[in-house]
């Protein structure tokens, strides 16, 4: 009988776990259930940068996953259709170290460098911010990424059910069940662990903006068709609403770093909110499900960087299960 695998999520996280675990298992049967889908989740409001970001202390595993799924983009980015999938090179600065910048960014991106003087007198205005860092990461737009890996899924047989999961109970006629909720893990496993940190974003019209500036608080990420201008981060905070003081304060922050942005056409805002946990849960559950023996597969608590470390979370993931079922030889 083939595995019948259920996999509630379609963001980032869920439909590349669900690729994967098609791609890994053979015969096994996935159903995808989703309460909203591209262009209506987390990953989509998020620019896609690449870098390790609000994604829990515990860095246990995150260098591996990072450097997976960096190693992923560079083979999509080698491909013809890599703009039809939402993938691209981009190169920028950092000129406020992150405080919790994981100590693998350094080794781990391939260029990760000290910018020179000459580089910030030309570019950054003679920035009196020290050390300015120079480095070159991908950008991943889930508008274009989501339904691609969606397509994917579906030519390997997958299906996709619209129906919002509010219990594991709901699910118990499935061999295995795929929890990859994001924020909606904190109700539907009660992880207190598991907190929001809100996202605010802009998206503008600035064809001239080629590089990506980071700075605090603020983040000025040149993408395919437009600029993405950030950001929040307050944890804690449910608000899904535009908050204008959040954008007058993204809007002057970034104007400041790049002064040419007060003449860019403003396409939209945004909030999101990020799944920040202590470290990121991929793990196994038993679970007595009207008196049916289920086991929850778990994927989530991947703060900001959930594009960042999808690939080698869903490698992970996928493991974790092949080796349950033997397939693979336990460590």
């Amino acid at each position: 009988m083939p595995h019948n695998i259920a996999v509630i999520g379609a963001g980032v996280i869920g439909l590349s776990t669900a690729y994967k675990i098609l791609q890994d298992i053979p015969g096994c049967k996935v159903t995808i259930f989703y309460a909203e889908s591209s262009p209506n989740t987390t990953g989509d409001i998020s620019a896609g940068f690449i870098y390790p970001y609000e994604c829990g202390q515990d860095a246990t595993n995150q260098a591996q996953y990072f450097r997976d799924t960096m190693e992923y983009f560079r083979a999509i980015f080698d491909r013809p259709d890599a703009f039809e999938i939402g993938v691209s090179e981009q190169s920028g600065f950092m000129l406020k170290a992150d405080q919790n910048m994981q100590p693998y960014v350094f080794t781990e991106f391939p260029n990760f460098r000290t910018a020179s003087e000459k580089e910030i007198k030309h570019f950054l205005r003679g920035t009196k911010h020290r050390p300015v860092y120079a480095f070159t990461t991908w950008i991943c737009e889930c508008s274009k990424y989501l339904p691609w890996l969606t397509k994917n899924i579906e030519n390997l047989g997958g299906k996709f059910i619209q129906r919002k999961i509010s219990s594991f109970e709901e699910l118990s006629d499935f061999d295995f069940i795929a929890n990859c909720t994001g924020i909606g893990a904190k109700y539907l496993t009660s992880d207190d662990q598991l907190t929001p940190v809100r996202g605010q974003v802009f998206a503008v019209e600035a064809p001239w903006i080629k590089h990506f500036y980071l700075s605090g608080d603020y983040y000025i990420l040149p993408r395919l068709t437009d600029v993405v201008l950030g950001g929040t981060h307050q944890t804690g905070d449910y608000n899904l609403e535009i908050d204008k003081e959040d954008a007058d304060k993204i809007w002057k922050g970034c104007c400041e770093i790049e002064p040419s942005l007060k003449y860019s056409k403003i396409i939209s805002q945004h909030v999101g909110l990020r799944p920040k946990r202590k470290s990121i849960r991929i793990e196994l559950e038993q679970k007595i499900l009207n008196n049916k023996n289920v086991t929850i597969l778990h994927n989530y608590g991947h703060g900001g960087s959930g594009v960042t470390l999808h690939w080698g979370c869903a490698m992970e993931a996928s493991l974790v299960l092949q080796r349950h079922l033997n397939l693979v030889q336990k460590l």
